[in-house]
């Protein structure tokens, strides 16, 4: 890889590994300001680093398949916007099967992680920033508070272990912080600024239209 393509690599990692992880800070000290953490202890540096190998393939395996492929075919047939809301749909849907899966937090992860992680495509026509977004803030969420991810059974090993208690609304229940209502405040502005970007430069795509 040449040297400028590889500089261009590692700083859209970074800025979405800052920009994950910035988010999920943000979210779990929210739900902390308005009560919702019950208990929070020192968990295992060796789980943290076995959670950071787990979540960084399921960041680049999630990221190629929903948005290298299947976002960018959708693109091509519906264009920018709609292949934006479906695919991000379908990537909520796939965590239905998790044993603590609800409807709203299958929708919450569509409307946060999806459409976040498919603007971050969008802005840059490139993976490396949503990869990085993804990763870290997956890899925060488990790997640092160790809270339940996308209603999984099990709480993570993570460096730390917080409990989570009070209204679903406020912690996303047995789902996980993602279905928390502040998941999608803390979510919203960064998608929206994304898409204003790629809308600036231009890489918001019409729908094709059928010749007659």
């Amino acid at each position: 890889m040449p040297e400028l393509a590889r500089v261009r690599v590692w700083s859209q990692l970074r800025r979405g590994a800052l920009l994950g992880s910035g988010l999920f800070v943000l979210l779990i000290l929210l739900i902390g300001m308005f009560g919702g953490w019950q208990d929070m202890s020192w968990g295992s540096i060796w789980g943290c680093l076995g959670t950071a190998g787990m979540v960084a393939s399921v960041a680049v395996t999630e990221e190629v398949l929903f948005r290298g492929v299947l976002f960018r075919i959708m693109e091509e047939r519906t264009g920018t916007m709609t292949a934006l809301v479906l695919s991000s749909l379908i990537f909520g849907l796939t965590h239905s099967i998790n044993a603590e899966a609800t409807l709203w937090g299958v929708l919450s992860i569509a409307l946060t992680g999806g459409m976040l992680t498919t603007a971050a495509y969008v802005a840059t026509r490139s993976l490396w920033l949503s990869i990085g977004l993804h990763f870290a803030w997956n890899f925060t969420h488990a790997g640092i508070f160790g809270v339940a991810l996308s209603g999984s059974a099990d709480a993570p090993a993570g460096l730390l272990r917080t409990t989570l208690s009070g209204p679903t609304v406020l912690t996303g229940g047995t789902f996980g912080p993602e279905a928390s209502l502040f998941a999608l405040l803390v979510c919203v502005v960064p998608t929206v600024l994304l898409l204003r970007r790629a809308a600036r430069t231009g890489r918001i795509q019409r729908r094709v239209q059928a010749r007659a």
